[in-house]
């Protein structure tokens, strides 16, 4: 069996008559070091029109029902200052039973993962920008929504389509016991008026990247988490995120394949409880 950690990367376990944990090997296989650096990364030299295809990544279901969002310059005006909004954030494990309005909701996405114009790039072209960073400009992440409670919306599962800043309908009805079902049964699932499900299309980032991509993907997780935090904060909402789901029975709700493109993140958003 060949071996897992190459020699010159002196990698020893804390208990050598265990196996290698697997974070461990994960972790020592994707580090860039100077010797190795060329192991790591695609070699490859990649086309103008590869380029512009890596850059202009994300999903639409053309056949799906479209919802059009109020544009951001229709939304609400936050009174909150930013330091305000950062010192008070936090996560509510508790949600009210008033429906969230669709200017929330809408402000929330555009916040937290939404399009905010194009810059043009020497071999790419126009390139969308978003409110996040996102490493090589690449933005795996996929934004999914299990409707529960949002005046206006009908109950179901959406995708949320980045360049229109819309929502599009995948499969109607009251999500509440599959979305349960995915997130272990948490009695959050079944309270709050919209759950996040945030998937990594993790070749996007792997194109450019290689192994090392699937770390880039996991911290532009982390931006786009801090976003849906910092505007449910701004709009005095309550939120909590989690890790707690069963990886497959999500995919298959949300009919994603596990490998190239698999769900990574949960979140729960609803009005303050009273």
């Amino acid at each position: 069996m060949p071996k897992i950690i190459p020699e010159h990367l002196h990698f020893v376990s804390r208990k050598q008559e265990k196996p290698y944990p697997m974070s461990e090997v994960f972790n020592e296989n994707v580090k860039l070091h100077p010797s190795t650096i060329h192991a790591v990364l695609p070699s490859a030299q990649f086309s103008e029109l590869e380029l512009s295809a890596m850059t202009k990544g994300y999903k639409q279901y053309p056949h799906a029902t479209r919802i059009e969002l109020p544009a951001p310059n229709e939304m609400m005006g936050d009174a909150r200052t930013f330091n305000d909004v950062v010192t008070s954030r936090k996560s509510v494990k508790s949600f009210g039973e008033e429906s969230l309005s669709l200017p929330e909701l809408s402000k929330i996405l555009w916040l937290s993962y939404g399009a905010i114009g194009k810059v043009n790039e020497t071999g790419i072209g126009n390139r969308m920008q978003r409110v996040v960073p996102s490493a090589g400009g690449l933005y795996p992440a996929e934004v999914y929504l299990g409707i529960r409670n949002v005046k206006g919306l009908c109950q179901g599962i959406y995708h949320y389509n980045v360049p229109n800043h819309a929502l599009e309908l995948l499969f109607s009805g009251d999500p509440t016991e599959q979305v349960s079902k995915v997130c272990c049964d948490q009695p959050y699932s079944k309270e709050a008026g919209v759950i996040i499900f945030i998937s990594a299309v993790l070749a996007r980032t792997k194109s450019k990247y290689g192994e090392r991509g699937y770390r880039y993907a996991l911290l532009d997780l982390g931006h786009l988490g801090q976003n849906i935090y910092l505007a449910c904060t701004a709009l005095e909402l309550a939120v909590m995120t989690t890790c707690g789901f069963f990886d497959d029975v999500g995919n298959d709700l949300l009919k994603l394949d596990g490998l190239d493109e698999t769900l990574m993140y949960v979140a729960f958003i609803g009005k303050q409880k009273k």
